[in-house]
């Protein structure tokens, strides 16, 4: 268990700190490019940044629900595969946006000048949705478990909502700030395991030691 709860922090940190540091840089890009931005080798690894967040996310995801399955319960389940359904689909957003806008930008820029409209949209809709209604789930399963701090876990429901405008910066960084302090949580329940554990077993040699 130990192991799992240590491999379980450390992507939990690990995709707090891509998701993070993808947010803003996305927001920098943004801020400072100019029209032909989509086109530029910048664009491809800021989105291909956020989107080795994503994966790292869904790890993450899965890690913690996996290392404390019993305690998160049936709401723990259905918010596990909604956020997991969510995060795959924003993961293949930025996918997209790391490997075929640039092409577009390319080829026919005008293209990423139209207003999104038709199966676009409603794609959109559905990834946001699923998203932040999947994360809010786990976040209140999490809150319920208290296997965590729950100001955490509050902290989870907060960004699930804000996962609602996922695709657009710097909305992601609640959630991430979120799963970093529960991955925080993991690691310092992992390094004092080993030590309850030398502890323990120095007591019991203690205790069996003949008194002189």
């Amino acid at each position: 268990m130990t192991d799992i709860t240590k491999r379980a922090g450390t992507l939990c940190l690990t995709a707090a700190t891509l998701v993070v540091s993808s947010e803003l840089l996305r927001l920098a890009v943004g801020l400072t490019s100019g029209p032909g931005s989509a086109a530029t080798l910048t664009h491809t690894l800021t989105y291909g940044l956020a989107l080795a967040g994503m994966c790292t996310l869904l790890l993450a995801l899965s890690a913690v629900y996996f290392g404390n399955q019993r305690s998160l319960g049936v709401l723990g389940l259905v918010g596990y595969v909604t956020a997991s359904a969510g995060t795959v689909l924003v993961a293949g957003d930025w996918w997209f946006e790391a490997f075929a806008v640039p092409m577009i930008g390319t080829e026919a820029p005008h293209v990423l000048n139209l207003p999104p409209g038709g199966s676009v949209l409603v794609g959109a809709m559905i990834t946001v949705g699923l998203f932040a209604a999947g994360w809010v789930v786990f976040g209140v399963a999490v809150f319920r478990s208290g296997a965590f701090p729950r100001p955490a876990a509050v902290l989870l429901v907060i960004g699930g909502m804000c996962g609602i405008l996922a695709l657009s910066s710097p909305y992601q960084v609640p959630l991430a700030v979120a799963v970093g302090w529960i991955g925080a949580t993991l690691a310092r329940v992992s390094d004092a395991a080993p030590a309850a554990r030398t502890t323990g077993s120095t007591s019991r040699v203690a205790g069996g030691l003949p008194s002189r």
